[in-house]
């Protein structure tokens, strides 16, 4: 496969960011409006749990937004300040030593280590508060945030010449991509694992389409966005092609995007199961809650299911 040209690509990279961080902005606000919306008409009252999801979420945004300014300074520096000095734009933006680069590597690990690990926070509501369930992925974490801020450190003891392929970065680069391959693979399927199997032991009881498969969908859906990224990511790096650097800057927004769709839509999805709730509640067939049965019988269900922030918790 041809390269790229560094000039091009640390020229493209900051353009596609911002592309990319321009849909974050737009799903973040949506979800601060539809949370706090609710919150000022009395629908829905601050929790642990929704304090928890607002605060990751700003979170991530304030990473974000601080990681595309950094990459704004850079590109500007090397290609207006530096663009006549020796090694030119290239020299000033590809050197790994200076404070800038470091910080804004220590803020793309930041927010995938903290993408991971709020898919973890997840897992643990989902599963009924189970730590049994978070502990290999919790441990996985640990080595990731560990390879990732090693990347970082080592940083400023390579040459101002060598790249980020230099074989002394290459074994926790490819540690720290991997691993966040393998993270949002587990917690995907460990939630949708969840999703599915109480839909299967409900399915039994109700009538028409469950309320829970939607979920699991949009689950499915969002995290393949993050999944597809970090496995091409992965790919190109391990070819040594320089592509990789436009795909690599846009991950601090792609993880921002993730979480956030898969809070707003199954806050979509939930005040849409109210709406439909309440229509066919006029009606006469005999229902549990909002799944109308099949027929008149009562029965005892021993598995809760509570609607939280943005996913389901099942507790026994």
């Amino acid at each position: 496969m041809g390269q790229l040209s560094l000039e091009k690509i640390f020229l493209i990279a900051p353009y596609v960011e911002g592309i990319v961080y321009g849909f974050f902005v737009a799903i973040f606000s949506a979800t601060m409006y539809i949370h706090f919306s609710k919150v000022a008409n009395g629908t829905q009252k601050f929790d642990r749990h929704s304090n928890m999801m607002i605060g990751i979420s700003s979170l991530m945004f304030f990473i974000a937004t601080w990681h595309l300014a950094m990459n704004a300074y850079r590109m500007v520096e090397g290609y207006v300040d530096h663009a006549l000095a020796p090694g030119g734009a290239v020299g000033y933006i590809g050197n790994l030593r200076p404070w800038h680069h470091i910080l804004k590597d220590t803020l793309y690990a930041t927010q995938e280590n903290l993408g991971s690990a709020a898919a973890i926070y997840r897992c643990w509501v989902l599963w009924s508060h189970n730590w049994k369930i978070i502990l290999f992925p919790s441990v996985l974490l640990m080595v990731n945030i560990v390879a990732g801020y090693m990347v970082c450190g080592l940083y400023s003891t390579v040459s101002p010449t060598e790249t980020v392929f230099d074989s002394c970065l290459t074994i926790w680069i490819k540690i720290f991509y991997s691993l966040a391959v393998v993270l949002n693979i587990i917690t995907t399927s460990l939630m949708s694992y969840r999703i599915w199997n109480t839909h299967r032991q409900s399915s039994s009881y109700a009538s028409g389409q469950s309320r829970l498969i939607p979920i699991l969908r949009i689950l499915v859906e969002s995290a393949a966005l993050q999944l597809v990224v970090e496995i091409v990511l992965l790919a190109l790096y391990s070819r040594d092609i320089n592509a990789q650097y436009i795909v690599l800057e846009s991950v601090a927004s792609i993880v921002g995007i993730t979480f956030n769709a898969i809070t707003i839509r199954i806050k979509l999805h939930s005040i849409s199961a109210v709406g439909s709730r309440n229509v066919s509640s006029n009606g006469v067939t005999q229902t549990i809650g909002s799944m109308p049965m099949r027929r008149r019988i009562q029965v005892n269900i021993s598995r809760d299911i509570e609607e939280g922030e943005d996913t389901l918790t099942f507790t026994k």
